[in-house]
């Protein structure tokens, strides 16, 4: 059974769960992506799957009507955070103050990338920082729906099309929800992540990981590191790195994120949140650009919970900006991330031999290039500091 073209699929588990005999399974393909999987010996042809499919309905789009630059001034709060910190600032705004619920991404024990809520504000540590991969948002759509039912305050923080997903899901709007969307650049498929840590784990012999973080506001910032509690196992720089380089290059991305609908200046959220690419180039800005994020309030209901937030959050920095500078910089704000020319030898190779090798087989010559770059950079630099010291 069909339910929209396997080139769109996102995988945002709207099928899943409307199913109403749990009759749809996600299943990973020969390349190891998730797909939903239907079994049609069960299926009875209700086809509120093909309905509650994002692919399959009109969605409503809107132009954001305020652009700020944000960040929260707390740097110990922030300092595993991504960019400015705001997606925890909002979390900790609809704990405290609504008594509500806040649905995000956090690693489980085994170190799978889920989606589930986050009820108190000590657990929002476990959600901060960007994980660079699709997360499992399993049967978390029904769990929502008996909240804003029970007239509970929910706050889902996620991509776009998983926010699609949701919409698409519930059929109706909610006045108690709230959505906050991530400028997205594209997700690695889960499998892919976990092969590259399980053969991190084996190759340099780590027994116990307990967080991994790609980014932050410390010396880690754009480097794969892994941890044990507060030990640090493994660290290595994004371009430096095959999984994080896969990635930021866009071979190892979804098929659908190369065509992505939701890479657009319109925004399907209440809220959208990220980097500020480009912050000051065109337009002079009084503060430090660096890990600044910038906040687009797409609804009136987005404006509200913004203004909300900024009352009851202390040092909290929003600069009003105009729209056009994020849009100009951000490329995900305009349209997908495009094909890497070695995507097609990457999908052959990962068919026959795995993700592990067919990632450091594409990227291998290239991680090299960098590395003798780095060292040679580096012979440069200290040759200099020593002969401004003669």
């Amino acid at each position: 059974m069909k339910i929209c073209s396997k080139e769109k699929c996102t995988a945002c588990y709207a099928c899943l769960n409307v199913c109403p005999i749990n009759c749809i399974s996600m299943q990973m393909d020969s390349i190891g992506v998730l797909y939903p999987k239907v079994d049609e010996e069960r299926c009875v042809n209700c086809n509120l799957c093909i309905k509650s499919c994002p692919n399959n309905r009109i969605l409503n789009f809107r132009y954001p009507n305020k652009c700020y630059a944000s960040w929260i001034g707390d740097l110990k709060k922030r300092k595993i955070c991504a960019s400015g910190g705001l997606a925890t600032a909002f979390s900790e705004y609809i704990i405290k103050y609504e008594n509500g619920i806040v649905y995000g991404t956090r690693y489980d024990k085994d170190m799978q990338p889920i989606t589930t809520k986050c009820t108190t504000v000590d657990e929002l540590e476990y959600f901060k920082g960007s994980k660079y991969v699709q997360s499992l948002v399993r049967d978390c759509f029904h769990e929502i729906k008996e909240y804003l039912q029970q007239q509970r305050v929910v706050l889902y923080i996620a991509t776009p099309c998983q926010i699609a997903g949701l919409y698409s899901y519930l059929k109706k709007d909610y006045s108690n929800l709230l959505t906050i969307d991530l400028i997205c650049h594209g997700v690695s498929p889960t499998s892919y992540f976990n092969n590259e840590i399980n053969y991190l784990k084996m190759t340099k012999k780590i027994s116990s990981i307990t967080d991994i973080r790609f980014r932050g506001n410390d010396s880690k910032n754009y480097k794969l590191s892994l941890w044990d509690n507060k030990q640090l196992k493994y660290c290595k720089s994004a371009y430096h790195q095959y999984y994080f380089s896969g990635f930021l290059k866009g071979i190892s991305l979804r098929e659908n994120c190369y065509a992505c609908d939701y890479a657009r200046p319109e925004r399907l959220s209440d809220i959208t949140i990220g980097d500020f690419i480009g912050l000051g180039k065109d337009f002079p800005f009084e503060y430090s650009i660096n890990n600044v994020s910038v906040v687009l309030i797409n609804s009136v209901r987005g404006s509200s919970l913004f203004e909300n937030m900024r009352q009851n959050t202390l040092l909290l920095y929003a600069v009003e900006r105009e729209y056009d500078e994020a849009i100009k910089y951000g490329p995900s704000l305009c349209a997908p991330f495009p094909k890497h020319p070695k995507r097609e030898k990457f999908v052959t190779l990962c068919r026959e031999k795995g993700y592990v090798y067919a990632i450091r087989r594409v990227l291998k010559y290239e991680i090299y290039r960098r590395k003798l770059l780095f060292v040679f950079t580096w012979i440069v630099r200290f040759i200099r500091t020593k002969l401004k010291t003669l």
